[in-house]
């Protein structure tokens, strides 16, 4: 009698253990799967991304090279002597010393030219193997300044990028200058169009303007003109604010002093606010009496410079420019420094009469008693110029009387 119901619970045990081995087994073959699926899908992304980022070096080569130009391979620790043609692979970076300059020429013929104390890196210098979304042209300037030429070329899927210690930019095709100092980072847009990543946010910098990043907090920067005005109170606004007075006298030969005054002309022609400078002499003992404003402007690799001002002579007791042709009775004076370190000096004189028929190669006539405008293209003149130091207008010779207002300096 007991025997039946044995075997029934027998059955019934066995018939549960089958079950939960089947589920076990259906169990173990769906996390088989999953894990297949996942291995698959890892592979698949991966051999995505290895096609979609796998790239070729692809270096820059030091084109020119002049003076002293030195090298550091990427993970060095010493700088050594470049030589032209050179390949500079990612990571390695191309210093400029004093007087000297380099050009690198990277592999979408981009041309980077850097001017003395200047210190150029290679971040990436790769052309993509199977897809040009892997192409990276990205550079470093470290400090000092750089010219950059971007030819134009069709269906080109990256863009150059240069990192600054304030942010990075993207370039198109175009010319562009940049300038990496203690006080500012500088993006001059000749041609073409950057847009800048600073403090998070992103600047487009337009043709004909200039982005300058003082800091790299949010919102510390300034899109001006691409000519910046380097002269601070050049409209006399603020009377001799930013203005240091001077005078220079002729040795043993005491005379009257000149004299500085901040005038307001009136005339519709003329500038609102306007410095005049005037002597009467008792001996024609030389003088020059003026102002000096320190600019010391980094100008290295500048692609223009120009000086504009609003001048008027009113009266002169020497002929054109005086015995020597440097004593006109208004003058505007430039002191620089080239790239080896010498003295540069750019003087330009006004005078109005010359009937003793004076030396004037330094000058030029103007209507006696007018206003006029003034502007000079000084980028010759400072083509292998390093930083200008100073400017200064004055009057100089014995007698003279002559105002000048609206002064400018403008660099790149």
């Amino acid at each position: 009698m007991s025997a039946a119901p044995t075997r029934t619970a027998t059955v019934a045990l066995e018939r549960r253990r089958e079950t939960r081995m089947r589920l076990l087994i259906w169990l173990a073959l769906s996390c088989a799967f999953a894990i297949w699926l996942a291995l698959v899908a890892v592979a698949a992304a991966w051999v995505r991304e290895f096609f979609q980022t796998s790239a070729a070096p692809a270096p820059a080569v030091l084109e020119q090279v002049g003076g002293i130009v030195l090298y550091r391979e990427a993970g060095a620790r010493a700088d050594v002597s470049v030589a032209q043609g050179m390949q500079i692979f990612d990571g390695d970076e191309v210093s400029t010393s004093p007087g000297s300059s380099a050009t690198l020429r990277a592999f979408d013929g981009s041309s980077l030219q850097i001017y003395p104390d200047a210190r150029l890196r290679v971040d990436a210098s790769t052309i993509g193997r199977f897809t040009p979304a892997a192409t990276r042209a990205e550079f470093a300037l470290l400090t000092g300044a750089m010219r950059l030429s971007i030819a134009s070329a069709e269906n080109q899927a990256h863009t150059m990028r240069i990192t600054t210690p304030r942010g990075a930019a993207t370039f198109a095709s175009g010319e562009y200058t940049l300038r990496v100092t203690g006080e500012a980072v500088r993006i001059s847009v000749w041609n073409g169009k950057a847009t800048a990543d600073v403090g998070g946010r992103s600047v487009n910098v337009a043709e004909g303007k200039k982005l300058i990043v003082r800091s790299a907090e949010p919102g510390d920067y300034a899109v001006v003109d691409v000519m910046e005005n380097v002269v601070v109170n050049g409209d006399f606004a603020r009377g001799y604010d930013a203005w240091e007075p001077w005078e220079d006298r002729e040795q043993n030969r005491p005379d009257v002093p000149g004299h500085l005054a901040i005038e307001r002309p009136g005339e519709a022609s003329a500038p609102s606010v306007a410095m005049r400078v005037t002597r009467n002499s008792e001996r024609d003992a030389h003088n020059e009496t003026g102002l000096r404003q320190v600019v010391n402007r980094d100008v290295a690799g500048s692609r223009a410079v120009r000086v504009e001002a609003m001048v008027r002579v009113d009266d002169a007791s020497l002929s054109g420019g005086g015995y020597s042709g440097t004593e006109y009775p208004l003058m505007i004076r430039i002191r620089a420094h080239d790239r080896r370190g010498g003295d540069q000096v750019w003087t330009h004189g006004f005078y109005y009469a010359n009937s003793e028929d004076r030396p004037v190669q330094f000058g030029e006539i103007v209507p006696q008693g007018t206003w006029v405008k003034f502007s000079a293209d000084l980028t010759q003149a400072f083509s292998q110029t390093a930083t200008i130091d100073s400017i200064e207008v004055f009057g100089a010779g014995h007698t003279f009387d002559a105002s000048i207002g609206a002064v400018k300096l403008l660099v790149d």
